[in-house]
């Protein structure tokens, strides 16, 4: 049985993965969030869910970090 997290709880995971990969600082970092910004418009035209637009969000904020910790 899954449960699932509130749209509250996910909006909140949001914004402090954004707040901690924006508070990276490197060049690599500004650049890929320059490019996540504009994704962020799609993700809610696209994605009819906010949940699916949330957790898409996340997605590729784990992937900034990600690409941004192995080229440190």
């Amino acid at each position: 049985m899954s449960s699932h997290v509130s749209i509250s709880e996910l909006r909140a995971t949001v914004r402090r993965m954004e707040e901690r990969v924006r508070g990276r600082g490197d060049t690599l970092t500004a650049g890929l969030l320059i490019a996540y910004d504009k994704l962020i418009p799609r993700f809610r035209s696209d994605l009819n869910d906010e949940r699916h637009g949330l957790l898409s969000r996340g997605g590729a904020l784990m992937l900034i970090q990600e690409v941004a910790e192995a080229e440190a």
